[in-house]
C-alpha cells in the first residue's frame, strides 16, 4: 500500500466497530471528508446538510455541476426529505433496499439538505447500501451522508483504499479500510420522478431484474 502521510484506520466490512463509527461521525461533524467502503465501491462520506462540507466533496473529486448521491441509514431517513406520492414507488423502495440501486426522488423545498447536493433541482439520488459502515455513520448524522464514488470525476471508481488514495491522496482527511468492496461496480440508477421510471445508469443490477419489480 502507498498510503503515506494520511490517516487510515481499518474496519470489518460486516461488523465495523463502534469506535470506528464514532471516529467517522466526529470527523464528519467537523466538516471533514472521509473515504470508506460501501457494498458497490468506496465512497466519499461528508455532511450533506452543510454547504461548506459538500463543497469539499466537489473539490476532493474535482467535480463540476453534477449532483451528489446520498446514502441513508434506513427508509424513514429518506422519507423525511423525499416526496413519494405514488404507492408503486413506495413499494419499490421497500423491495430494493438495502442494495445497489440508487433512486432519484423529489425532495421537499423545505428539506435541510444542502442545495449543492441537488444543484437547485430538488431531485436527489438516494440509496440504502447493504454495507453496515455507511448506514451506521448516516444514522449518527441525521440519517444521511454523501455517497459519491471515491475517485476523480470521470476516472475509474475505487474498489479499495489503495485505488482511492492513488486518485484522491491527501485531499481526504481519513481513509477507512475494509478490504475490497464486494460488488465492485457502481449502483444502478433509476429516476423515479418520471413515469414510467427511467434507468439512468445500468450498474450493479441488470435492468431486466428491475423491470420485474414494478
Amino acid at each position: 500500500m502507498v498510503l503515506a502521510m494520511v490517516e487510515i484506520i481499518t474496519a470489518s466490512y460486516m461488523v465495523p466497530s463502534k469506535d470506528v463509527i464514532n471516529i467517522a461521525i466526529e470527523y464528519i461533524r467537523e466538516c471533514r471528508v472521509l473515504v470508506g467502503v460501501t457494498d458497490t465501491l468506496y465512497g466519499v462520506f461528508a455532511d450533506p446538510f452543510r454547504d461548506e462540507c459538500v463543497e469539499k466533496v466537489y473539490r476532493v473529486k474535482e467535480r463540476k455541476e453534477k449532483p451528489i448521491p446520498l446514502l441513508a441509514s434506513n427508509l424513514d431517513a429518506i422519507l423525511e426529505h423525499a416526496i413519494v406520492r405514488d404507492k408503486v414507488v413506495e413499494d419499490l423502495l421497500e423491495k430494493i433496499w438495502p442494495g445497489p440501486i440508487t433512486v432519484i426522488l423529489d425532495i421537499s423545498k423545505n428539506s435541510p439538505i444542502s442545495k449543492l447536493v441537488h444543484l437547485g433541482t430538488y431531485k436527489v439520488g438516494f440509496r440504502i447500501p447493504a454495507s453496515p459502515l455507511p448506514r451506521k455513520i448516516a444514522e449518527g448524522l441525521g440519517g444521511l451522508v454523501t455517497g459519491t464514488s471515491a475517485n476523480i470525476s470521470g476516472l475509474k471508481p475505487a474498489r479499495n483504499i489503495n485505488e482511492a488514495y492513488q486518485q484522491l491522496g491527501e485531499r481526504v482527511d481519513l481513509y477507512i479500510d475494509s478490504g475490497t468492496a464486494p460488488i465492485g461496480v457502481p449502483s444502478t440508477v433509476i429516476d423515479a420522478t418520471v413515469k414510467p421510471f427511467k434507468i439512468i445508469r445500468a450498474g450493479a443490477i441488470d435492468p431486466r431484474v428491475f423491470k420485474s419489480l414494478h
